[in-house]
């Protein structure tokens, strides 16, 4: 077993099946990324909308590929998470036409965090999301010939932005191509499950992942957690809102909209930064799907991100 240094200047902002691998490991080997975030070079540290340049294009940045000796398609590449350390700071945005409420939100709005060092982020003063990184992207590369967007995420994982996956945590993913081709990035210093402005905190990341094979197939990429999902926010209770409708799209957009305004009247946030919360702490879940007709989609936000609330 061999401890290797990815090439921190191997970037790539798509998926293709064509690239030259980045590194050669064996299963067992592990590998040290220096992800760097989302838009780096494109936010300004304590600046916000106006002073941003983002594009798309170069948006996301992919180290990668990796090429695990043996890896073949019907095979399973297991991916096991051994470190993460977020960068210094990091930035989360409201970006017209995107996210679950565009129409709610056609303005553009962006905030920078503060993090080196720190096990939470203030977002006013007050309120303070925990820290519990995780790597957003993380995929083998699908056999499709051609160029592919990071969005969405595909058969080989890709954009799955599963906050879950922090360390100690494992992922297997299918393996679709000869050597496995695996690429991460667009790491997350914190996010709740949905993502539903668009954005996390968006951060660099150092990344220690570990890699094997398994001599059979999934059908799709396949978690295993060690601990509670969210210990560092199961501590004062939640406030759960719902969305209730034929609908699921419709209910998930009703239930943050239902939470949206409830933080607003309760702790006085301006909308935007309260949408940004749900974003960086609050969760959407599938309350109940088996009544025909009506389908309940729940909303929760755990108290314990408002101080005041300890």
């Amino acid at each position: 077993m061999t401890d290797h240094v990815i090439d921190p200047e191997r970037i790539h902002h798509k998926w293709d099946n064509s690239l030259e691998p980045a590194l050669v490991v064996q299963p067992g080997d592990t590998v040290t990324f220096e992800a760097p975030m989302t838009g780096r070079g494109q936010v300004e540290r304590g600046a916000g909308f106006d002073r941003a340049s983002l594009d798309i294009d170069t948006l996301y940045n992919l180290l990668g590929p990796v090429f695990v000796e043996g890896a073949s398609p019907g095979d399973t590449l297991e991916v096991e998470v051994l470190s993460l350390t977020p960068g210094e700071w990091g930035w989360c945005a409201i970006l017209p036409e995107e996210g679950l409420l565009p129409e709610d939100f056609p303005e553009p709005f962006l905030k920078t965090f503060e993090l080196g060092g720190r096990s939470r982020a203030e977002l006013v003063p007050g309120i303070e999301i925990p820290l519990e990184p995780f790597l957003g992207t993380m995929g083998t590369h699908p056999d499709e010939a051609g160029i592919h967007e990071v969005l969405p995420p595909h058969k080989g994982g890709g954009n799955i932005d599963a906050r879950h996956l922090k360390q100690g945590s494992t992922l297997w993913l299918p393996v679709w191509c000869e050597g496995g081709l695996f690429s991460c990035g667009d790491a997350h210093a914190a996010q709740g499950d949905g993502e539903v402005c668009v954005s996390a905190i968006e951060c660099d990341m150092r990344a220690v992942l570990r890699f094997d094979l398994r001599e059979s197939a999934i059908g799709a990429p396949r978690f295993f957690v060690p601990s509670p999902l969210t210990p560092s926010t199961d501590t004062h209770g939640h406030l759960g809102t719902m969305g209730i409708g034929p609908d699921l799209m419709e209910g998930a957009k009703t239930a943050v909209r239902e939470m949206i305004d409830l933080v607003v009247e309760r702790w006085g946030l301006s909308r935007e930064d309260a949408y940004m919360l749900c974003s960086l702490a609050g969760d959407l879940k599938i309350l109940e799907i088996v009544d025909g007709g009506n389908w309940n989609v729940g909303f929760t936000l755990p108290l314990e991100v408002f101080e005041s609330e300890g």
